[in-house]
């Protein structure tokens, strides 16, 4: 764990508006986020955007259906092999969000039941979420659903696409630092 930590860590300073964060994912904030994902009524890929050390990535295992997958993207290559080595039984694909389509191109049979962003939206330029908002659009059906979780407890909600309809959020107090999670519909 500790490992993955320095990782993190390293990861943060020399790369700050990709990772956003100091601290990896608390486990409170893991299970709070796995919470959020319904029971599927049929098979279908859960995708994780930024997973960084793979806390969420763990309760996300921890927590899905036998109907879901669970495919990750992370854009570190460090962060990425050290997810590889962490879940080798897990589909991890070191890329980069603005090219989510190329990136799940051909799991394109499958429909997506929910994406769970970690992603550092409010760190990224303008252009880039508009292109991540694009990309989730073109991915995500109609009434399923996007995760975000911020560091911004009060701040303005922040959606990557107008496509997406909060519908609820939670505060996390056991997270360094405190985090919200928003639950957006894709309308």
């Amino acid at each position: 764990m500790m490992m993955g930590f320095a990782l993190f860590l390293r990861e943060a300073i020399i790369h700050p508006c990709h990772v956003g964060a100091l601290f990896p994912s608390s486990k409170r904030l893991a299970i709070y986020v796995a919470e959020q994902i319904p029971p599927p009524d049929s098979p279908g890929l859960i995708i994780e955007l930024g997973a960084g050390t793979g806390a969420v990535t763990a309760a996300l295992l921890d927590r899905k259906s036998p109907q879901h997958r669970l495919i990750v993207i992370e854009r570190s290559v460090k962060l990425a092999k050290h997810l590889i080595r962490r879940f080798p039984d897990l589909t991890v694909i070191q890329g980069d969000a603005c090219q989510l389509r190329q990136l799940l191109d051909k799991y394109t049979h499958v429909p997506i039941h929910a994406i769970v962003s970690g992603l550092p939206l409010r760190s990224l330029p303008p252009n880039i979420v508009k292109t991540i908002g694009i990309e989730i659009n073109q991915v995500l059906q109609k009434g399923c659903l996007y995760m975000q979780y911020t560091y911004n407890l009060w701040g303005k909600t922040l959606a990557p696409t107008q496509h997406l309809q909060r519908i609820r959020h939670q505060r996390v107090w056991k997270n360094l630092p405190p985090a919200r999670i928003d639950v957006f519909l894709h309308t």
